[in-house]
């Protein structure tokens, strides 16, 4: 899991399938499944997450001794759902190699699928993030979607461990080589149906309407960045930068980071006075990140984060407050409203969901008519049915603001973009993504990004800057776009069906007898 995904030494993409291959083998050969499962899950996400340690301990308070035990508190979270299959996957023991393979991939996707919205929904370093480097590799999520290609991942695993346990001195029947065939066989489908999308779309890349979108990186510490001190050279930075992109590139639109505007704009003061003259000035619409207030009562004044929409003539144009809060980030959890935690939210305190919103309208002018943003607030972005969602309500471009500045030089704002990446790829829509502090970037419709610097290297990190593309409103919709409500249901009734002959036969019912040694003859 950790070499598979994004970090510090090495991203070896494919690398990621041994993670479901070790817990199947887990599953086929172990007498306890769940513990086993579990510690391995735990040991893979606690390194992968290792830098909530660098936010809670840098931006909470947290001293390192509390610091490091929360990355392996999420990871043991996460590796949790490992066990959970590692156990569920291990009453496939009695059905035919094909027929367990083919369940386990099912299992893993509906596990993957569950993850995203258990609790609060955790869809963090999954399968086909990690494939994310590669657009061959994850044109699929165009068709099954990121948890669906998850899946697909996961049965090439499982086939790799069924051949490995063909070819132990202990099988029956040392025959690896059809199991090695089918999983080459799904990779090699993954990569023909990606290199086909990717040869289509040379033809593609032009449809649409064309929109000129600028995104500033304003590169705000966040140890200054809710002091009241620096609020006024905040704006003068952000200011600047556009200024000189209105300039050079005469965009339709400028995008600022989430919270950008570290004040309530709102109560109209000479800071937002400043906002509006700007984008009345150069006759250039203007989406930010800030806090808002709802209805203020005594005692309760509910906080939104905000993404504020101005036209070209400095005029209210629209709003959205973010639907899918961070826990601890944003608000506590129920029970933990402790001084402790309290540290970890953003400067102004809790922030309460917002409601669902149409997509903001962006005129253009030469007679083109008018673009429809989906915005989608930093965290929000890693869920495919939110994304889905602002498609469905008409959004023609997605708009991904953010601040990832809380886990500084760490792997968390590339895990972060390979994860938003595939919304574009599931949605065949373009995703613009303006960052405090990087990674700002375009994702055009096939997964391709366009960074402001090299993601390899981190240059694109805490930089000041700005990044200009044309990009296009489109409005058609992917087969995944169809099958988004109905795939986990589907996932489900063709486990039952694989499942069924286990339930009449009654065989499932101590998956600790007869513990794997590899496939039997005729399997």
């Amino acid at each position: 899991m950790f070499l598979g995904s994004a970090n510090p030494f090495v991203h070896l993409p494919l690398l990621i399938v041994l993670y479901p291959a070790a817990l199947y083998a887990i599953a086929l050969t172990d007498p306890h499944p769940f513990r086993r499962g579990w510690w391995t899950g735990l040991i893979g996400a606690s390194a992968g997450l290792y830098w909530i340690s660098v936010a809670v301990h840098d931006y909470g308070g947290f001293p390192w001794p509390l610091a490091v035990p929360c990355a392996v508190l999420l990871g043991m979270y996460v590796g949790l759902w490992g066990g959970l299959f590692a156990l569920l996957a291990a009453r496939l023991r009695p059905l035919p190699v094909w027929r367990r393979c083919l369940a386990a991939a099912l299992l893993w996707y509906l596990l993957e699928w569950a993850r995203g919205w258990f609790g609060t929904g955790f869809p963090w370093l999954t399968l086909a993030a990690g494939q994310s480097p590669w657009p061959i590799l994850i044109q699929g999520a165009s068709v099954l979607g990121a948890y669906g290609l998850s899946g697909l991942l996961a049965g090439m695993g499982c086939l790799l461990t069924e051949a490995f346990l063909a070819a132990s001195p202990a099988s029956a029947v040392r025959t690896p080589r059809p199991y090695v065939l089918a999983a080459c066989g799904l990779l090699g489908v993954l990569l023909l149906f990606g290199g086909v999308r990717l040869y289509r779309a040379e033809n593609q890349t032009a449809q649409g309407i064309p929109v000129a979108l600028t995104l500033i990186q304003g590169n705000v510490r966040q140890d200054i960045k809710w002091d009241p001190a620096f609020q006024q050279s905040t704006v003068n930075k952000y200011l600047a930068l556009s200024g000189r992109a209105v300039n050079t590139d005469h965009p339709d639109a400028l995008i600022w980071p989430e919270t950008a505007m570290p004040f309530f704009f709102q109560d109209d003061a000479l800071l937002s006075d400043e906002l509006r003259a700007f984008a009345r000035e150069t006759a250039t619409p203007l989406l930010f990140g800030g806090p808002a207030y709802g209805l203020r009562q005594p005692g309760l004044t509910p906080l939104h984060n905000r993404a504020f929409f101005l036209d070209a003539q400095g005029r209210n144009a629209g709003r959205y407050d973010k639907e899918h809060l961070v826990p601890f980030g944003e608000y506590l959890p129920p029970g933990l409203d402790s001084p402790l935690f309290a540290s970890l939210l953003q400067g102004l305190g809790g922030f309460t969901p917002g409601a669902p919103l149409p997509p903001l309208r962006l005129p253009l002018s030469d007679g083109r008519g008018e673009a429809m943003l989906g915005a989608l607030i930093c965290y929000e972005a890693v869920f495919p049915e939110l994304a889905r969602d602002r498609v469905a309500q008409g959004a023609q471009i997605l708009i991904n603001i953010s601040n990832d500045a809380w886990y500084n030089r760490s792997s968390a704002p590339v895990q972060h973009l390979h994860l938003s990446l595939l919304r574009a790829v599931e949605q065949d829509r373009w995703l613009a993504r303006a960052t405090n502090t990087g990674l700002t970037a375009f994702v055009d419709p096939w997964g391709r990004l366009a960074t402001l610097g090299d993601i390899r290297d981190g240059s694109g990190l805490f930089v000041d800057g700005f990044l200009t593309r044309t990009v296009r409103a489109r409005s058609g919709h992917t087969l995944y776009f169809a099958l988004h409500p109905y795939l986990p249901a589907l996932a489900f009734i063709l486990l039952l069906f694989i499942l069924w002959p286990l339930a009449r036969l009654g065989r499932a019912q101590d998956p600790s007898a007869g513990l794997h040694p590899g496939p039997r003859r005729g399997e």
